[in-house]
């Protein structure tokens, strides 16, 4: 008899419990009644730091990087869609940390925007099902950021937070002051190539492997140092010093999965820029949406119906350091160096190309290349090596290009006179030993160029090709304001390429 009093007082408290919890619009008859439903179990009350399993954030490449889309919260019960909302939950996400001087277009970054459940771990266009295990909680990912963060990790973090109480099928589920998180917290060191020296650290929240999964990327092949996949290049020379080096060089590869050798396709290389420099190809893949549009159907569609029957797209990973070998454990790779040199990692992409070329059936005339900032460099320099090799070019956002020629006439001397101070132009190579850079030729390639470039930087590719090649470049302003739309940019675009021009 007294064990069933004490049964029956705890049962009791449970019920009171879940009375005073209940969310609204849940009456506590409601709650009383489903309490002693389920007081054969005991288990009609819980937390959410216990009823939910598992947590994955759901994100996508957008024109600015990797984003976070939605968090999806795996309980362990199903949920009337009619008892969550978007008062339920709070979220700490990456976007949530941006201030609104960090966008250049949009508001309120990575706040909750819809909350429904579903049946499956995954969104729903048409807003979920009536009742669901699986609680889905999309994020606002209407705004544009200056730059791409250090990492695709970063911007994959979530912290949740359940506020209030959720009636579910059996039971009440409790909120809970504790987060449901997917992150560690880590240090970034990077390393400034005008001092030579590591920058002051910084401190983000990465995303833990295995707990997001990025749209737009599935169909690349990774190539990395770790699975033993990176492409072996031999006696690549680097200009900085004249040596010549042999490395491993890891890339990302999107094959049509319906390619066929006895077809005929294009083949497209994308270079990174300088902020996104690693051994990891994802990184590359994320840093903007490039990648993702390549290998997107509309792409792909889109050259079938321009004669080809369909386009691969090697995207090589740069890391920013490399250990060549003892002597050399910190080897610098960055391309396009602000000392105007390539490094061996140039000539190691030349020989990944041609063993693509090898492997795969690609039309050489319709080879092609794009590439930003640091990687846009590279991208021209390319080009004036092998002139005509790329079919088109597409190079983003970059400023300078490389030494080729210095005895070559350029603006009525046999120099084009940069100041070697130090900041703008180093005075040492990669070895520390000085060196005098004062005599450049910016190099011309009659390859076709799409060149954007971010307004008020510098346009030393428009003016040299106009002191070196006599020619006058067209060129459109593609404004960015708050009434500017995809299809006035390309409008635009369409525009300056319909222009005839001296370049042929």
């Amino acid at each position: 008899m007294k064990r069933k009093n004490r049964i029956i007082l705890s049962l009791l408290a449970a019920v009171s419990l879940a009375m005073v919890s209940a969310p609204a619009g849940v009456y506590a008859s409601s709650a009383a009644a489903s309490a002693v439903q389920d007081a054969g179990a005991l288990s009609f009350v819980t937390t959410a730091k216990d009823a939910v399993k598992h947590m994955e954030a759901a994100g996508f490449v957008d024109t600015d990087g990797s984003k976070l889309q939605a968090v999806i919260l795996s309980y362990d019960r199903a949920i009337p869609a009619s008892s969550v909302d978007t008062d339920t939950y709070s979220i700490d996400d990456y976007g949530t940390t941006l201030r609104q001087e960090d966008l250049t277009q949009g508001k309120d970054p990575g706040q909750i925007k819809k909350v429904y459940v579903n049946d499956k771990p995954e969104m729903d266009a048409k807003g979920g099902t009536s009742s669901g295990s699986y609680v889905i909680i999309e994020v606002n990912t209407d705004y544009q950021t200056g730059r791409f963060p250090r990492s695709y990790a970063i911007t994959m973090y979530a912290g949740v937070t359940q506020k209030k109480a959720i009636r579910a099928e059996k039971g009440i589920i409790l909120p809970s002051d504790e987060a449901i998180t997917n992150y560690t917290k880590e240090t970034y060191v990077g390393y400034d190539p005008q001092t030579g020296k590591p920058r002051a650290p910084e401190y983000y929240n990465y995303a833990k492997e295995g707990s997001y999964h990025i749209r737009g990327i599935e169909g690349y092949q990774l190539h990395t140092l770790e699975n033993g996949t990176a492409f072996h290049a031999v006696h690549c020379f680097d200009e900085a010093n004249g040596q010549y080096w042999d490395l491993d060089l890891p890339y990302a590869l999107y094959v049509p999965k319906d390619y066929d050798p006895h077809k005929t396709y294009g083949l497209l290389l994308h270079i990174h820029d300088a902020g996104s420099m690693s051994a990891d190809p994802r990184l590359t893949l994320t840093e903007s949406q490039a990648a993702s549009n390549y290998a997107s159907e509309d792409f792909q569609n889109l050259a079938r119906k321009n004669g080809l029957d369909g386009v691969i797209v090697v995207c090589p990973a740069i890391p920013e350091f490399y250990a060549m070998d003892e002597a050399h454990p910190h080897y610098e790779l960055r391309m396009a160096r602000d000392n105007w040199t390539l490094s061996c990692a140039e000539p190691a992409i030349w020989q990944l190309m041609d063993h693509l070329t090898r492997q795969y059936h690609i039309d050489p005339d319709r080879i092609y290349g794009s590439g930003q900032s640091m990687g846009g460099m590279t991208i021209m320099a390319m080009a004036a090596q092998r002139d005509n090799y790329f079919a088109a070019l597409l190079p983003m956002s970059c400023k300078w290009g490389n030494n080729f020629n210095k005895d070559y006439p350029f603006n009525g001397t046999t120099y084009y006179n940069m100041p070697a101070d130090g900041t703008i132009v180093w005075q040492k190579d990669s070895h520390g030993n000085p060196v005098n850079y004062n005599n450049w030729l910016y190099m011309v390639s009659d390859d076709n160029i799409l060149y954007l470039n971010t307004a008020q930087e510098n346009t030393e590719y428009r003016v040299l090709y106009q002191d070196l090649a006599g020619l006058t470049i067209p060129r459109e302003e593609l404004l960015l304001d708050s009434t500017t739309t995809a299809r006035k940019r390309n409008a635009s675009i369409r525009r300056l390429t319909a222009r005839p021009n001296e370049t042929g």
